[in-house]
């Protein structure tokens, strides 16, 4: 059906002519279903299913270096209560004392990986740890990548993360969040970090486009077209936006990820963003009076989520990571922060069906999201201030202004310093206390 053409890809003739059709193409759509349900009805895998769009396929290789590195014990205790508290890897994996094989279906018929235990008790493996190496300078040594999330620029309205309220100034989180990881950087560096990026301008990591993802968008539609967005687009405005998701969901988060693995291979991440609460029923932009916040550490895997090839392999690849405790330390050193300086409520996910607790910190929560999935060793997602309440906004509107001023009945600096300097404060006082505790010093360089 999709065809590769100088490089890029390209529709065929026959599905160009059904994005040209709307009806044909909605046939389509009931062929597809048809065949779906005649595939499950005879108990065979639809293959399409088996990884994300526009993923890259997994070395299951790259795995082996965890052979005998693991007991069983430490196998389930992360697996269960750091990953998949649900269980529902339960039914792809056969566990023994030896070791825990992994399949791609749960009828347990198409093998994926062996993976063998440490015999008996074993010894406790090292969590990722990252010591401290200077009183002055606590960061010295330690190479810290920011991720400051989207895009923003001229791709701000495609990522849907912008708006505008009457003639004021339109907020764009992607530049708000390049602003902000701007002064974090600057902070850790006078601390002795070597701060790294995913990205530093409002151009893309990546080099594909969203014309480039209509094959892709389409076959994205088809796996899954119950949480497609049908009654409100045209056809062809239903595939451009799925192209436009794939672009900048996962093509342009992909691209970081290869930047960071092969490239830049920092200590840890700290992925930036602000947050927002949800619109009035209209769908336009409108202010409330509530102000949360939230971190996210990898895991809490869904069962959907497990059902793709490239989500167990990179289960598997974290929880053998063992970066968890390192993300619960910066992480819930930042929620101090947090609740010490700005005092906002901390956001609450249970039962939300995405994301557990980790116990570390009411701010922090465990979640899998493509960056902390993709993104190797520790990554702590920051999600900041909420852009539409009243008072963030009012806060975002004044700039980045110098000195202190009178914002909700609160003499503050500006929100990009104050957001930076919570972040900052964090990640340099969890580190000066590491100081305290022990005087050796590590740094992962791979």
């Amino acid at each position: 059906m999709f065809l590769k053409s100088g490089g890029a890809l390209a529709l065929s003739p026959h599905v160009a002519a059904f994005m040209l059709c709307p009806m044909r193409f909605f046939r389509m759509i009931a062929w597809f279903g048809l065949g779906m349900i005649a595939a499950w009805t005879r108990g065979e895998e639809e293959k399409a299913l088996l990884y994300s769009p526009v993923t890259e396929l997994p070395e299951w290789r790259l795995l082996e270096s965890g052979q005998g590195t693991i007991t069983r014990a430490q196998f389930e205790d992360r697996w269960r209560r750091i990953f998949d508290p649900a269980g529902a890897l339960a039914k792809y994996i056969r566990l023994s004392d030896a070791g825990v094989e992994l399949f791609r279906d749960p009828a347990q018929t198409q093998p994926l990986l062996h993976l063998l235990f440490v015999p008996g008790e074993g010894r406790d493996s090292e969590p990722w740890t990252i010591l401290s190496s200077s009183a002055d300078r606590p960061l010295m040594g330690k190479v810290i990548c920011l991720d400051p999330g989207h895009i923003g620029g001229d791709w701000a309205d495609v990522e849907e993360r912008t708006f505008r309220i009457g003639r004021d100034r339109p907020v764009v989180e992607g530049e708000l969040n390049l602003k902000t990881c701007r002064l974090l950087a600057q902070r850790l560096q006078d601390a002795g970090a070597q701060v790294v990026w995913t990205h530093e301008g409002f151009e893309p990591t990546t080099p594909l486009r969203p014309a480039d993802l209509y094959p892709e968008a389409i076959r994205y539609m088809l796996q899954d077209v119950k949480s497609r967005r049908f009654p409100s687009y045209t056809v062809n405005g239903l595939i451009r936006w799925n192209a436009e998701l794939l672009f900048y969901r996962t093509a342009e988060i992909q691209a970081r990820a290869r930047r960071v693995n092969e490239e830049l291979r920092p200590d840890f991440t700290l992925c930036l963003h602000y947050n927002a609460a949800p619109w009035g029923r209209s769908g336009r932009a409108s202010l409330v009076s509530v102000q949360r916040l939230v971190l996210f550490s990898h895991g809490s895997y869904t069962e959907d989520e497990l059902a793709y090839d490239d989500q167990k392999f990179h289960l598997f690849q974290k929880l053998l990571e063992n970066s968890t405790p390192e993300e619960l330390e910066i992480g819930a050193a930042i929620g101090r922060e947090f609740r010490e300086k700005w005092g906002f409520a901390a956001e609450n996910c249970a039962g939300s069906g995405y994301a557990h607790a980790t116990g570390a910190s009411p701010y922090l929560w465990y979640r899998n999201l493509i960056a902390n999935r993709l993104f190797h060793g520790p990554v702590i997602f920051v999600e900041g201030p909420y852009m539409n309440d009243r008072t963030t906004y009012a806060w975002i509107q004044a700039g980045e202004f110098e000195g202190s001023r009178l914002i909700g009945g609160k003499m503050r600096e500006n929100i990009f310093r104050e957001y930076a300097d919570r972040v900052a404060d964090g990640v340099i006082g969890l580190f000066r206390e590491r100081q305290k505790r022990s005087p050796a010093f590590t740094n992962y360089s791979p």
